[in-house]
Formats: structure tokens, sequence, C-alpha cells
């Protein structure tokens, strides 16, 4: 990877749906040139995937999930169905999960769902009350 690599990934960073015409001329390269880069560093690892971002929604929270031994894995799957942010962790809880709704309410039902997977025996959710 080089600097061109690093300006190119800067651009998708700052806007996935930047036309490869429009990179080529930032950074001085042909439209295939660039194209081809992006393939190779998609190829690579390097980008995993283009996404968006939304617009803030109501409430996020941070779920808390410890599971039963053996049981992990499948809590992780089945979350992952409700969340784009699901990680495995260390301490006092096993996994992870970042949930978005648009009111309280909203997201308490779906940390209710999340406690009445298999698996799991308690939980504690942290919620999300100034970003930055």
């Amino acid at each position: 990877m080089d600097d061109t690599d690093v300006r190119i990934l800067n651009i998708l960073r700052d806007n996935s749906r930047t036309k490869n015409t429009e990179i080529a001329r930032q950074v001085g390269l042909t439209e295939r040139a660039v194209r081809a880069r992006i393939e190779k560093l998609t190829r690579d690892g390097v980008i995993r995937k283009f996404t968006i971002v939304t617009a803030p929604v109501g409430v996020e929270g941070i779920v808390l999930i410890g599971t039963q031994v053996g049981r992990t894995g499948a809590v992780k799957e089945k979350a992952a169905q409700m969340s784009d942010s699901v990680f495995e962790c260390s301490g006092e809880f096993d996994v992870a999960v970042r949930l978005r709704a648009d009111s309280l309410d909203e997201l308490n039902r779906r940390v209710d769902e999340l406690r009445s997977f298999p698996g799991v025996l308690k939980t504690s959710t942290l919620i999300k009350l100034i970003e930055g």
C-alpha cells in the first residue's frame, strides 16, 4: 500500500459513493487505475465493506450479555441478526451488542428479545447519553 492508496482510502472514508472518475481526478490517475487499486485493496482485505452512516436515532445502547458456558458463539450469531455491531468481550460479560432504536420502549423490547435467546444468563444495558 502506497501514499496513493492511502489517499484513495481517505476519499472513500469521507464518501464511499465517490465515483472512480472523481477519485482519479483527485489523485492524478486514470479511472481504470483507480478501479484496479480499489479492487486490489478489497481483495487484500484492506477494504472490508462499503457502508453508510445513518442519521442519529433516538436511543442507542450497548447490551452486555453473560452466556452459559459453550453458548457464547450461538448467542453472538443470533445477536448479529439484530445489530451490525456485535463482539465477544472479556470480563463479567461475554458478548456486547450495540442497539439503536427510535424510543426507549423500542430499545427495551429489543433488549427483551436478546434476553430471550437460549444461553443468555444475564444482561446489563448502557444507554448512550452524549456522543463525542
